[in-house]
């Protein structure tokens, strides 16, 4: 594998991803923030903290966001010194990262659950591990005559340039330890008040201490408040090697001091907590092979797309189970959930990353979705993207429906989930103005039967979001026995036909009066800048109906769309036809499937594949969105792709010639077999499910086909595809 994929690339192509070290699905993720030569701050490209193409690490914190094309999070700021006397500290102090590190990607060494970094200015080897809510710190200091071994701690930084409101550090010198917390109101968390993270922070053998504030030391000062502090310890004489545990939590100092003893029980060595949180990557990267001696790029690019997908959503809850809650209270995990899980980027996750959760961990997907639920307990609503403790409102649509929906249309949520509570939650996302993350009016639109322009500019997207949330909704409802009612939300399924210009063949703004907004012209309709859509133009939503199965589809204009997208060489700037990058946009290959050109998916997916990911930094086509990106080639590598909120999956054309799976800790086992694959053979002739023709080709079922418990009680389940270097046309059939 290769981490280093999607922590580099420019404007709208920077993968946002940080680099450094988590256990799986952890909430500490803890690594380095850099900057450029001149530290010429690019906001865009350093949303993840790390980017490929910076010389200097100006820290490392412990929180970051995983690839969101936002700044929040990255706090509790530490890095190692080396200085000359306390006159050389207060210059580091008092100018803006003036303790910062030239580096070399060279001396840099990135694995699952271990990052090590050489500070070339410092003269400081520097090694990182991480449990769920503790870092591990390991400094190697080169012996220099005269130099003093120092650690400063920034309590005071956040990654998003001023957005701490109050920060506090305090040195225990009789214990060795240093307690603070820094409360800060970042691009998402302070559109519900702000979090706190509390830190506790324990090493042993140092000689002096002291504070800064407004870039001036105190000397032997052992507490300061303020939003421009922080503390620094002198490590004693003999000291060129120094181990330290930061434990973070986000209840209490008291919780952070419990997370810091249980899981680095009792303080064990940094190599002995190393090979514990490795082994849990390897543990769930095992579960996992994939091979194809004719594509090595591929198992790279799978490998490294696995990592990133297995690390979030964020688990919530700390040691003991007890978690801060969206109502501001401390609770305890229920006992029949593993975990609590939030930063759930659900305008994004919903596509693949769940649903690859759903595919091969079922229990924690059920604890996922458990999860939202206990947001609705405790705020009241559903969320549209949960970040730590709090509603954010961001993006647009109901999605959390359509991940309920998927879950239990593939018949793999457990007997703890409370349908008339889930029901209750969809009617009132779907009906009622939910006080906080809800949709347009709901009254207004259920009288119009679509979003009005004259209402709302984001009429268009607005309408299609809503259609695909009820038609999930719909989905649950059928299940659940309301048929009566599920018949109603699949009407509503179809309302995007309502805002479908039949003259421009485009989705537009429509206002009360029914009279379309369109665009006027053609650099109109590829203006990704268009405010009349979200994050895309009108050619971006001309397909966003994945739940509509017409074989009627405008295969021609679909074709195109692909054809003109293949000419736009750069990520810098959004493509103005299929952009891959593009959340929306993501489904749109697989809709060929509906029109019975499967041939045309396969073909495109492939092409995709090889050309919009590739191995090197820049080789996410856009932000990773806590995994999504890296979700899509991992299912399109495998050759088959979920249809959100289904059971369905579309057949596309598998990158490999062998893939094996094992699901559910062990329950049982995907083997995929590709016969005659090669980059000329990327037509699929025909697929075999345990040895018969799959008759339902291009699409296969999860509960039928696929799902561990179902299939004919066979513990095992192998796929065969059998390629070609001819399409094979399904129309013609």
């Amino acid at each position: 594998m290769n981490l280093y994929i999607g922590t580099d690339g420019d404007g709208f192509g920077a993968g946002s991803l940080p680099l450094g070290v988590q256990s799986p699905y952890g909430a500490l993720r803890l690594g380095a923030d850099t900057s450029n030569t001149l530290d010429i701050p690019i906001v865009f490209n350093h949303l993840g903290g790390y980017h490929y193409s910076d010389t200097h690490i100006n820290l490392f914190s412990h929180t970051h966001m995983f690839g969101a094309g936002v700044q929040d999070y990255g706090e509790v700021g530490i890095i190692p010194v080396q200085i000359d006397n306390n006159k050389h500290l207060q210059e580091m102090i008092s100018k803006h990262n003036g303790y910062r590190s030239e580096f070399q990607h060279e001396r840099e060494i990135i694995e699952p659950g271990y990052y090590q970094v050489y500070l070339h200015t410092h003269k400081i080897n520097v090694e990182l591990t991480a449990t769920e809510q503790v870092g591990i710190h390991r400094y190697s200091y080169d012996k220099i005559k005269n130099k003093q071994h120092v650690i400063l701690i920034d309590n005071s930084y956040t990654l998003q340039a001023d957005v701490c409101n109050r920060s506090h550090i305090k040195i225990d010198s009789i214990n060795h330890e240093i307690t603070g917390l820094i409360f800060f109101q970042g691009s998402l968390s302070g559109r519900f008040g702000g979090v706190t993270t509390y830190f506790v922070i324990t090493l042993n053998n140092w000689s002096k201490f002291g504070v800064w504030n407004n870039g001036q030391i105190i000397e032997e000062q052992n507490e300061i408040d303020g939003c421009s502090s922080g503390a620094y310890i002198i490590l004693s004489d003999e000291q060129e090697q120094i181990t330290m545990y930061v434990g973070i939590s986000f209840i209490s100092i008291e919780q952070a001091r419990t997370n810091l003893h249980v899981q680095t029980n009792m303080f064990q060595s940094f190599d002995s907590i190393r090979t514990i949180v490795q082994q849990k990557w390897l543990d769930e990267i095992e579960r996992f092979e994939v091979s194809a001696e004719w594509d090595r790029e591929a198992e790279i690019k799978f490998n490294t797309a696995l990592v990133h997908s297995l690390s979030s959503p964020t688990q919530w809850d700390e040691s003991n189970g007890v978690y801060l809650g969206f109502d501001g209270q401390i609770h305890t995990k229920p006992n029949y959930m593993q975990h609590v899980y939030t930063d759930l980027s659900i305008w994004d996750i919903f596509r693949t990353q769940i649903p690859f959760i759903v595919f091969h961990d079922s229990q924690r997907a059920n604890d996922i979705i458990h999860s939202i639920m206990i947001n609705v307990e405790q705020g009241s609503d559903l969320p549209k993207w949960p970040f730590a403790n709090g509603y954010t409102g961001c993006m647009i649509g109901s999605h959390a429906d359509i991940l309920i929906s998927d879950l239990i249309m593939k018949k793999e949520h457990d007997n703890y989930l409370n349908l008339t509570q889930v029901i209750q939650a969809l009617r009132k996302v779907a009906n009622q103005n939910q006080v906080h993350d809800g949709r347009f009016d709901p009254s207004t639109y259920i009288q119009y039967e679509y979003v009005p322009y004259d209402m709302d500019q984001q009429s268009a997207p607005l309408t299609l979001s809503y259609a695909y949330d009820d038609w999930a909704i719909g989905n649950v409802m059928n299940a659940a026995g309301l048929t009566d009612e599920a018949k109603e939300y699949y009407r509503r399924a179809t309302w995007f036909e309502h805002v479908f210009d039949n003259k421009t063949k485009f989705f537009c703004p429509k206002n009360k009066a029914g009279k379309f907004e369109c665009p006027t012209n053609e650099i109109e309709f590829l203006n990704p800048f268009d405010n009349r859509y979200v994050e895309g133009d009108a050619w971006h939503y001309r397909f966003f109906v994945p739940h509509k199965y017409s074989l009627e589809y405008d295969v021609n204009t679909l074709n195109t769309f692909f054809q003109l997208g293949q000419l736009w060489d750069t990520t810098l700037l959004p493509n103005p036809y299929y952009w891959p990058g593009n959340e929306h946009n993501l489904f749109s290959v697989w809709q060929f499937n509906y029109a019975n050109r499967s041939d045309l998916t396969q073909k495109y997916a492939r092409w995709l594949l090889n050309h919009a990911y590739t191995i090197k930094p820049d080789g996410l086509p856009g932000n990773d969105d806590y995994g999504t990106m890296s979700a899509w080639y991992i299912f399109t590598s495998m050759g088959f792709y979920p249809l959100s909120g289904s059971s369905t999956y579309l057949i596309g054309s598998p990158a490999f010639d062998r893939i094996k799976i094992t699901r559910n800790k062990n329950e049982c086992i995907l083997l995929i077999n590709v016969h005659n694959n090669s980059p000329t053979n990327i037509y699929v002739e025909r697929v075999l499910l345990n040895g018969k023709i799959l008759s339902t080709f291009p699409f296969i079922d999860h509960i039928n086909d696929l799902k561990c418990s179902n299939n004919n009680n066979q513990s095992n389940i192998q796929l065969d595809f059998f390629m070609s270097s001819t399409p094979l046309l399904l129309y013609d059939k």
